[in-house]
């Protein structure tokens, strides 16, 4: 967390483009706030947009022709946009087109933009979804905001501060933490973050019946995963094998057959979903993903329902034409 304050400190007196990247929850908006309350800039507003709204099309058009809306809102201060990879392509070009211009500092147009994303853009890049020059002027200074479970060092002085700061609000002044609660409370991995940590922590204040916040407190707030190994601790091979253990309790005493393909069919339809999803439909950038040629990978999608077989129209098309042409030919000889 130093260096990541001193990343901050350093990228605050520019007036470049900055990205933030980072899971949800982990503090991605509050890095951006800090970078531009210490920037020259922190004494006008911080204009924020989340990029998936229905207002980031007309702030991007606005950027490009007009120079109002959001963009002129944010004239000689910072603009955050937040889910930059959701912006819509056509905002994304136009952003970048915007970016690529230069503007002297207090004249029209004088914009810091600081942007957030998950982890992987530039997967997003190399899979055509997000727009490659716009990630070159964005991304030249990046700052990583670490997941809450890569530091846990910090989890039960967070804790502790939040239950402190929130009981005082309600007069609890004296609600302190066991070393068993604590201990509970680092078993979990927190997929939620800082944001899942404040959440927890006012229900904890809520539930504590005495003084002291105990393991049973937080066992009862985190029922489902205080006891289990963090995802990260599972391989994928461990998952598959305790679904099929499940699937094999649930059909015993039934004949089965064909469950070589079937289950293979169960791991593949979402796979290829979830790749098609991923490239925004493109089966060319899916095909390289997945590694297959885009004939096989269309048989697949064709097999199991995820897109229509074009192939049936075409066979129907081609006979119809077949009769006119035979004659032809003979005549012409």
């Amino acid at each position: 967390m130093k260096a990541l304050l001193q990343a901050i400190e350093a990228l605050s007196r520019s007036s470049e483009p900055v990205l933030i990247e980072g899971e949800p929850g982990s503090g991605r908006e509050l890095v951006a706030r800090l970078l531009h309350l210490g920037s020259p800039r922190g004494d006008r507003e911080l204009v924020s947009i989340q990029a998936g709204g229905a207002r980031a099309e007309l702030f991007a058009c606005n950027v490009a022709e007009t120079s109002e809306g959001l963009f002129q809102s944010a004239h000689r201060s910072s603009l955050l946009v937040r889910d930059i990879c959701e912006l819509p392509k056509k905002s994304q070009r136009k952003l970048s087109k915007v970016l690529g211009t230069a503007v002297e500092e207090g004249a029209p147009g004088d914009v810091r933009v600081l942007a957030t994303s998950d982890p992987g853009l530039l997967d997003a890049v190399g899979a055509g979804v997000f727009y490659e020059p716009l990630h070159r002027k964005v991304a030249a200074q990046t700052i990583c905001v670490p997941p809450l479970r890569e530091r846990r060092e910090d989890l039960v002085p967070l804790m502790h501060k939040l239950v402190s700061a929130l009981g005082k609000d309600i007069g609890r002044r004296r609600l302190s933490m066991s070393t068993r609660a604590n201990d509970a409370l680092l078993r979990y991995p927190w997929p939620g973050n800082v944001a899942e940590l404040k959440q927890v922590a006012r229900r904890l204040v809520v539930r504590a019946a005495g003084e002291r916040i105990e393991a049973s407190d937080v066992d009862a707030v985190l029922p489902c995963l205080a006891q289990r190994a963090p995802l990260e601790e599972l391989s994928f091979e461990d998952l598959v094998r305790h679904k099929l253990q499940t699937l094999f309790r649930r059909v015993e005493g039934y004949p089965l057959s064909s469950l070589h393909e079937e289950v293979l069919g169960l791991v593949e339809k979402p796979l290829l979903q979830l790749v098609m999803d991923h490239t925004g439909q493109n089966q060319l950038k899916a095909a390289e993903i997945l590694g297959l040629s885009r004939n096989t990978l269309r048989r697949r999608l064709v097999d199991f329902g995820l897109v229509a077989d074009r192939a049936p129209s075409l066979r129907a098309r081609r006979s119809a034409q077949t009769p006119a042409t035979k004659p032809a030919r003979a005549r012409k000889s």
